[in-house]
């Protein structure tokens, strides 16, 4: 007998006993299911039984099909729900640690932008600097240019008043140099001698310098003699282009010899002249030698604590009398400076020998102005 046959009678049984005993005639279909029955007469605990089997073998039979079936399907969907939601939650932890990232960088980005502008404002700045710093830039080279030109020809002069330039173009008082006294005590010092006779003057040291041309103009007879040329030119004026070391000139033809801020730079190679150690000694012989008996000597030299800088020398006591020490001193003046703009002119020597340079622009702080005679060895 089939498993399927066994089924449906099971059933047929079934659905027979429910309507005997929930019918109202249950006891007269009872009889005529016994008499219709193939099997007999069925009691109570027959059908219980039958029941039973029904509901176990349905039960089983579902039961494996779940298990056959459905708890796969449904293992595999747990396994997918719970892929699902790691993923999400990964998905969710991303987007967080994203969010977070994206926070940062706008803030690194504001950041950025607001380092830009402020660059951008710092290049703008930059760029109205150097074109300032272009326009003081030719400006000053328009200078140098003008200078240096000036310089070639011999019409470059060192003019007392210093005078600087800030960014606008304008011009200002910078300083002043010690040829603020200088030059009026050698005037003042040839008048008081000569009282305007007509003499010869050397003026040893010549360029750069006006006072060739100013003692020319007051008709006194004035050779100039220099290593570097003189632009200006006068009917009293001639010009020597020589060491003042070389014997060029005839001995004993000068009745004044001039060397204004001149003996310091000898031999020190600033000026294009020869390097050579005590070569401002020789020029002293030199000058001697070139001046009449009794003839006079006016010499500036810087003066105060000694000193070698790479323009010049800075002499004191000793030093002045070793340089002048074939000459009869006549008289001594000094000049101090007070500041930058200031100097006076003084006979206290302790107070001039006190006076250092300055290291900056080797400007000294005090000179040392003598009128000496020539003695008659």
């Amino acid at each position: 007998m089939s498993f399927e046959y066994i089924l449906e009678r099971i059933k047929n049984v079934y659905q027979e006993s429910n309507k005997f005993y929930h019918s109202e005639n249950s006891q007269k279909e009872y009889i005529q299911i016994a008499h219709n029955s193939d099997f007999g007469e069925i009691d109570g605990n027959y059908l219980l039984f039958f029941n039973e089997v029904y509901r176990n073998t349905i039960r089983k039979w579902l039961k494996n099909i779940l298990k056959k079936v459905a708890w796969p399907i449904l293992k595999r969907q747990v396994y997918f729900n719970s892929a699902i939601r790691n993923i999400i939650y990964k998905l969710v932890e991303q987007n967080h640690e994203y969010n977070i990232r994206d926070k940062e960088l706008n803030e690194k980005f504001v950041q950025l932008e607001e380092k830009v502008e402020a660059l951008s404002k710092l290049e703008l700045r930059l760029e109205e600097i150097s074109a300032k710093l272009n326009s003081n830039n030719s400006l000053e080279k328009q200078l140098a240019s003008s200078e240096e030109a000036k310089k070639e020809s011999g019409l470059w002069f060192n003019d007392p008043i210093l005078v600087g330039y800030r960014e606008n173009g304008e011009a200002h008082w910078v300083g002043t140099t010690e040829r603020i006294l200088e030059k009026t005590f050698v005037i003042h010092s040839i008048a008081s001698l000569y009282d305007s006779k007509p003499i010869n003057i050397l003026d040893v040291g010549a360029s750069e310098s006006l006072l060739s041309y100013e003692l020319a103009s007051f008709n006194y007879s004035v050779t100039a003699i220099d290593i570097r040329p003189i632009g200006l030119f006068h009917p009293n004026l001639k010009f020597v282009k020589s060491d003042i070391c070389q014997p060029v000139l005839p001995p004993a033809s000068f009745d004044c010899v001039v060397a204004l801020s001149t003996i310091e730079h000898i031999g020190l190679g600033w000026y294009g002249d020869k390097i050579k150690e005590n070569y401002d000694l020789e020029a002293i012989k030199q000058i001697y030698a070139l001046l009449k008996p009794e003839g006079h000597f006016i010499l500036t030299v810087p003066y105060g604590k000694e000193a070698l800088t790479p323009v010049h020398r800075i002499y004191n006591k000793e030093s002045v009398q070793r340089l002048v020490q074939d000459f009869e001193i006549i008289k001594i003046a000094y000049g101090v400076r007070k500041d930058n703009f200031t100097l006076v002119i003084t006979d206290n020597e302790l107070e001039a020998s006190r006076k250092e340079h300055n290291p900056n622009n080797y400007l000294p702080g005090a000179v040392a102005m003598l009128v000496c005679k020539k003695n008659i060895l």
